[in-house]
């Protein structure tokens, strides 16, 4: 299934958020592919992917440190 998310940071920068982004994509890799990262501004970015295994992309992202650093982040994601 291919996935379009839009990004929003709503405390912090596009490169802050690509640092935490990118900390945990080789966990992220097992369940997607073909993942496209793009900045739209300097507090949002675009990501394409397909979905392989969405049960672990769930669990992963449900993940307390990930949710820890979205929610002091402000981060919002809008699937499409």
């Amino acid at each position: 299934m291919k996935v379009t998310a839009e990004v929003t940071i709503g405390n912090g920068t596009y490169e802050d958020w690509l640092e935490f982004f990118n900390s945990y994509e080789s966990e992220r890799k097992q369940f997607v592919s073909n993942e496209v990262i793009e900045k739209v501004s300097v507090n949002s970015a675009v990501v394409t992917f397909e979905i392989v295994n969405l049960e672990g992309l769930t669990k992963l992202s449900s993940r307390d440190d990930i949710i820890e650093t979205e929610k002091r982040m402000q981060i919002t994601t809008a699937i499409k």
